[in-house]
């Protein structure tokens, strides 16, 4: 029987490196070689609780097509992103559009095998062909890039937009460079480090923050179109996102949080605010989020490649993933590579 070696969770702050079986293409679907895979936030939530079982991580992915399973077109050998879910183009949510709320969908890198592997399988539906400047590993940053085009179009920021985002890690920074890409003329954004100060400003920031309490002092009395908050955890960005945004402005809300918290209902009710959960992205236009992402890593290539601050191989991954917990190693996008 055919193996790979693939990331697997160990417990609390811990993977290991393991064999598994190397699976043929199923009709529909294609087996990529894996050449570079992100480690998300979301990653590193599952690597502090110790994983699920039998699982292989990894939603941000670019590779080769290597195989393609019966009534698959591609050609082997295309560079490729994967869209890191499977779905039944079926129920209403797929119908409509939403398709990551899928009813049978299966996300892969959760509940379906990911890409911290030497090969992956994933349906033809889900991959997309790179630009051909774009090498198969930054492939994997168009899944970040993605969460920042659905999030940027449901702020509502378009040409002359002035913008806050919250929290500079690899998605508040992604949605930086989409903001602008939308149109936005203003874009400021909160960094707890200073390296991350360092890389908005020269992603194109207009001005940087500490924090959302130093952004409302700062910026009082200046019309704030949006606000895309990215941090989640404990922090209390959903309020003062809230008290930054103008009269009728939106509040994105992106991050993940650990608990519920309380909400400012009365600033909410009486600015008149517009507040929005996004998650991942969707096909609701006449192209797929996730399409868009893509295409725009051609332009956007060369200043998305400094986010990708640490590279380590498959078979260092705990290393990976104990620099990407660790904000004092200046680590913003750590990948694995084959």
């Amino acid at each position: 029987m055919a193996s790979m070696r693939a990331v697997s969770w160990s417990g609390p702050s811990a993977v290991d490196v393991t064999e598994r079986e190397l699976k043929d293409p199923p009709p529909g679907w294609v087996r990529l070689r894996v050449v570079g895979a992100g480690i998300c936030g979301s990653d590193l939530h599952t690597y502090r609780r110790g994983g699920f079982p039998e699982g292989i991580p990894g939603h941000e992915v670019g590779g080769v097509v290597e195989a393609v399973g019966d009534g698959v077109e591609l050609e082997t050998g295309a560079k490729v992103s994967v869209e890191p879910v499977a779905i039944c183009f079926k129920c209403y949510e797929c119908l409509t559009g939403n398709t990551w709320h899928c009813q049978n969908r299966v996300f892969l890198g959760g509940d379906g095998a990911g890409g911290m592997a030497e090969f992956m399988l994933a349906p033809a539906t889900s991959v997309y062909s790179l630009p051909d400047r774009v090498p198969p590993e930054d492939g994997s940053l168009a899944e970040p890039v993605a969460v920042a085009v659905h999030a940027v179009n449901e702020s509502g920021i378009r040409l002359g937009s002035r913008a806050v985002i919250l929290g500079a890690g690899t998605v508040g920074l992604t949605n930086l460079l989409v903001a602008r890409r939308a149109g936005a003329t203003e874009i400021f954004i909160t960094a707890r480090h200073p390296f991350q100060a360092e890389m908005a400003l020269a992603l194109g920031a207009t001005a940087t923050f500490p924090d959302g309490k130093a952004a409302r002092r700062e910026l009082k009395g200046l019309p704030v179109d949006a606000v895309i908050e990215t941090v989640g955890g404990n922090a209390p960005t959903i309020a003062e996102g809230i008290s930054i945004v103008r009269n009728r402005g939106t509040v994105v809300m992106l991050g993940a949080f650990d608990s519920d918290f309380a909400l400012p209902v009365t600033p909410l009710l009486l600015k008149e605010v517009r507040l929005v959960g996004t998650v991942c992205y969707g096909r609701s236009g006449p192209r797929s989020e996730f399409g868009m992402a893509t295409d725009l890593l051609d332009e956007l290539l060369e200043p998305l490649q400094p986010l990708v601050t640490h590279t380590f191989p498959l078979e260092e991954a705990g290393e990976a993933f104990r620099t990407a917990d660790d904000k004092a190693s200046g680590s913003i996008k750590v990948r694995l590579v084959t």
